[in-house]
């Protein structure tokens, strides 16, 4: 399914990864030095919308891969308000027995929204933008040397042929009667006797593929042509004005509410 989103034709696909990425650091570096509740909640929203109707991924799709980061915003939030650091004046209730201040819990909801904001420009990140794209972009648009970069592009390419080799390993384990255990020892016993088979595979893979690597000249010792480029385009200088925007709004904007 990321497959899917990650090449629909949408203005969120089309922008250069490596722009999605320092929107990405804007917006962290950004939400750092901001402690209310509301700023973090409103990016959070105009977040979703971008999402959804510049990235064309459904609202309920969205609200599905969340769930992680609401859980853990919410732990942000339990936290804050049973374990404060300083305990706040305003008490509220009490639950055990421990009072619950006001302003616990709109710092616990400050930083559950911040964790929230980080995880959905995180999946904004990851549902709009193609792995081997990004690699190219890093390559070509910032400078990445060849070396590292088509290194981890092809130990990309390696993962589904260990879960192929890792599935295989197994059936040819219960033909043997070798059999599943259930349990934790059973578990941790099964991964030891599938882990150094899987890592002698990946160190022989591994250097075949640097030998393959160098001896075709991809070590960025000399100018190669690319045969996908990736180009800056107006759409790219649209997202940043967007996103720069987003943020000068709400900066100042805070400055209402705070």
């Amino acid at each position: 399914m990321l497959e899917q989103y990650q090449a629909a034709n949408h203005f969120l696909q089309q922008i250069n990864p490596l722009l999605k990425l320092l929107a990405l650091l804007a917006v962290i570096a950004t939400m750092i030095f901001v402690f209310d509740p509301w700023t973090p909640l409103l990016l959070w929203v105009v977040s979703v919308l971008m999402l959804h109707f510049l990235g064309g991924i459904p609202v309920k799709f969205i609200a599905f891969i969340s769930i992680p980061f609401l859980l853990f915003g919410f732990t942000f939030v339990w936290i804050n308000a049973i374990f404060p650091a300083e305990r706040g004046e305003v008490i509220l209730f009490s639950i055990f027995g421990l009072p619950i201040a006001l302003e616990n819990i709109e710092t616990g909801i400050s930083l559950g929204f911040r964790s929230l904001v980080f995880g959905t420009w995180s999946i904004l990140f990851v549902l709009t933008t193609s792995p081997m794209t990004f690699m190219h972009s890093l390559i070509q648009n910032g400078k990445l040397s060849p070396r590292f970069g088509y290194g981890i592009m092809a130990a990309y390419r390696l993962i589904p042929l260990f879960k192929n080799e890792y599935q295989q390993m197994r059936l040819a384990h219960r033909i043997r009667g070798l059999g599943e255990s259930g349990g934790l020892l059973g578990g941790i016993r099964q991964m030891k006797r599938y882990a150094i088979p899987l890592l002698a595979s990946a160190i022989r893979k591994a250097s075949r593929l640097a030998i393959a690597m160098e001896s075709k000249g991809f070590d960025g010792s000399r100018d190669r042509t690319y045969y996908r480029v990736v180009r800056w385009s107006s759409k790219d200088v649209i997202f940043a004005t967007i996103v720069s925007m987003i943020l000068i709004i709400l900066m100042i904007g805070r400055q209402g509410w705070v």
